[in-house]
């Protein structure tokens, strides 16, 4: 039977529907692994972190980590991080543009340092009052935001993110000294000509610094007693100092309802905790390359006695290979401040063989095991996890409803959650990324590697994939598994994935010069597929305004913004266009990837979600309530289903819907299809309703709107 929506639009029944579907103005709350809205409808969720020039400071100076001032760098206390993400002058334009890209849950980046970089307790309530202002702004686009407190490799001062300068002084580091020690790859102060290899920031995770303040941060107590900072460990000062901070900005943002929870810790690191030996870092788990001095000589190096170690560059099929070795540390500086020495050397980890004048491990298995009783360490289960529950008791003692993300390292399998734990709307949020294509910066859709199968024990024929299907194939598999290994090891709980996205600059940045993002577009549209065929609200990294084909995201040469401001310049020739949809994706990039359907607001429970970018075809199906689960089904809202159809595949040309029962309402300026059923009417022999919408001008590249169609509506 085959019905004309102009049935649908004028019927008696059919009524106003006052929200978009990528719209979020609702109580979220959840049922186990599924998120619920006020209706008690089943939400999917879809996102973007803002954004990755977070990370840095607005001033005294521009933050971007290709740049380098003598003395400012280094004033860590008097900085600002106001304007992250974006000015507040700027911000109703990248909210509406992100509305209209379906991307409506924010990760919001909030850095350690960001609220507390003046000294322990000194709280930044201009920030702070800034981030109000933003998120008091969002309600009206339909945004929900989580607050991330991000990291990378411990802090900016460690060639990352995240924690405040005065951290590594609790600790008694030297962050002036950590590049001349090899504590530490910080771009700024190694980007200048003659200097050794290119910035792959997340070598730095066998490093010296980052590998001590994580190891201080999640297990001082047990592996470093004696070090202390005004009359308190150095683990409980800086867990409380960290705590503090986020409950303190917790309080400050309590009576926003665009907040949705906060995250414990962005891609937390175990630093030496749980290392069976101290001779060398496993190739498998960490990344090798660069100077890759092993832990043994990374505290002989920061004690000030210089080692010859070996430099790792890129190579195939092992990502990496031993070039040739250096002399690093000649000048005989300490990573130490002058009141401290070798905090490891203090526990008897290491010492100095006096008579070879050669550093020897005294202890190699000293972070497998607890020190004092000898038992075997978990990072997860002993010290990740018992930070974990505290932290979330305390953001949910200022507000109950509040989630708390918690999440591994990208990649790795989530932490198991026992009965004892807080399991009080906790979420699990991991994050996934190519590492094969993200390290070597190379996609041609000929050929993919699955680096989770490898990492857990497979051979690489069985994680080789190739052609387009062969890409979709791997990358399902892999975000399967990740969810799949979150409900085994943490329950029934809604998940997140938190972070995934793809280099920009991918294949020498050949697409900067001739403009075909062709393989950017394959390779995008492949790993959302993925997330959407295996159910998972997501979200992208990353929406950055500062983004520019030559320095990326403004952070240690990263470049995965799916916006950026030259191509926004490049696209915005005419002024006219600001009264349009299309001046909407000025800017975007990759966005034939990015925009896709997606049902967000489900009358039942999700069955399957596949979106067809060739055939521009998206097909969901789900499984109604019934009224014996205990749903209300006289409530209209409680039986129709809402899904995203964007403009940019969608609006402009007749679009096709089909559906096995009930009714369609099509709103191409909302960009929405609302799917309404009768629970009175449905037959017993309708246990899934499928929706299939079918763009029938596939044009994906032209957005212009050259005349008003009505779509068809197609009851099967």
């Amino acid at each position: 039977m085959t019905k004309d929506i102009e049935e649908y639009l004028n019927a008696d029944k059919v009524v106003k529907h006052p929200e978009s579907a990528q719209t979020w103005n609702t109580k979220i709350t959840h049922s186990g692994r599924w998120f619920k809205d006020e209706h008690g409808r089943t939400l999917m969720m879809r996102g973007i972190n803002v954004c990755g020039s977070s990370k840095l400071p607005t001033s005294p100076y521009s933050g971007s980590t290709h740049l380098y001032d003598e003395v400012l760098f280094w004033d860590h206390r008097n900085v600002s991080f106001i304007g992250r993400p974006f000015p507040l002058e700027e911000a109703e334009e990248h909210l509406s543009r992100l509305k209209a890209w379906g991307l409506t849950l924010f990760r919001l980046l909030v850095t350690w340092e960001s609220i507390e970089h003046s000294g322990p307790g000194q709280y930044d309530e201009e920030y702070i009052d800034y981030l109000r202002k933003l998120i008091l702004l969002m309600p009206k686009y339909g945004i929900k935001c989580v607050i991330d407190p991000h990291q990378d490799t411990w802090s900016r001062f460690s060639g990352g993110s995240g924690a405040p300068g005065w951290t590594f002084e609790v600790a008694g580091m030297n962050i002036k000294n950590f590049k001349e020690t090899g504590a530490a790859y910080v771009h700024n102060a190694n980007a200048v000509p003659g200097d050794p290899l290119p910035m792959v920031w997340p070598t730095n995770y066998t490093k010296l610094a980052s590998c001590t303040m994580f190891t201080l941060f999640f297990g001082g107590d047990t592996f470093a007693p004696k070090r202390t900072y005004q009359g308190k460990s150095v683990q409980q000062f800086l867990n409380d100092c960290f705590i503090l901070a986020y409950q303190h900005l917790a309080e400050r943002l309590k009576d926003l309802d665009a907040v949705l929870g906060f995250e414990f810790m962005n891609e937390p690191h175990p630093g030496y905790i749980g290392l069976k030996h101290l001779d060398e870092f496993d190739p498998i788990v960490n990344l090798v390359f660069g100077d890759s001095p092993s832990p043994l000589q990374c505290f002989a190096l920061g004690e000030g006695i210089p080692q010859k170690v070996d430099v790792y560059v890129k190579s195939w099929p092992f990502p990496t290979k031993k070039s040739h070795d250096r002399i690093i540390n000649s000048s005989c500086s300490s990573a130490w401040l002058d009141s401290a020495c070798c905090v490891w050397k203090e526990h008897g980890v290491w010492k100095l063989d006096e008579t070879k004048n050669e550093p020897v491990l005294v202890d190699t298995h000293y972070f497998s095991k607890h020190p004092a009783t000898g038992k075997k360490v978990s990072f997860y289960d002993d010290f990740y996890v018992p930070l974990a529950n505290r932290y979330a008791k305390t953001i949910q003692s200022v507000k109950q409803d509040w989630y708390c993300l918690v999440e591994p390292l990208a990649n790795e399998r989530a932490p198991i959650y026992k009965e004892n734990d807080h399991h009080h709307n906790i979420v699990f949020s991991p994050h996934w990324y190519d590492l094969n294509c993200v390290f070597y910066k190379k996609f041609n859709g000929k050929v993919t590697h699955d680096v989770q199968c490898l990492q857990r024990g497979g051979n690489v024929f069985k994680a080789t994939y190739f052609g387009k299907s062969g890409a979709k194939k791997n990358y399902r598999g892999q975000i399967k598994n990740i969810k799949e290994d979150g409900l085994r090891d943490m329950g029934e709980k809604p998940c997140i994935l938190g972070e995934v996205g793809i280099p920009m600059d991918l294949n020498n940045k050949i697409a900067f010069k001739n403009n075909n993002y062709s393989n950017h577009i394959q390779f995008l549209d492949a790993i959302l597929y993925a997330l959407e065929t295996n159910l998972v609200n997501f979200t992208l990294w990353n929406y950055d305004v500062c983004n520019d084909n030559e320095h990326g995201d403004h952070w240690n040469g990263e470049n995965f913004s799916i916006y950026s401001v030259k191509k926004s310049r490049e696209d915005d020739f005419d002024n006219t266009k600001k009264s349009t949809k299309e001046y909407l994706y000025d800017g975007g990039r990759v966005l034939e990837a990015v925009l896709r359907p997606y049902a967000s607001k489900i009358a039942g429970t999700p069955v399957s979600s596949e979106f067809d970018l060739d055939k521009l075809s998206y097909t969901f199906s789900f499984i109604p309530f019934t009224s014996e689960e205990g749903f209300d089904l006289r409530n209209r809202n409680a039986c129709t289903t809402e899904i995203f159809v964007p403009h940019f595949h969608f609006g402009g040309g007749p679009v096709s819907i089909q559906v096995n029962f009930g009714e369609c309402d099509y709103n191409g300026d909302k960009q929405t299809l609302y799917h309404y059923y009768d629970p009175e009417e449905k037959s017993k022999d309708i246990n899934r309703i499928t929706i299939t919408i079918v763009s029938l001008n596939n044009d994906t590249v032209k957005h212009t709107n050259n005349g008003k169609h009505e779509p068809s509506c197609n009851v099967m």
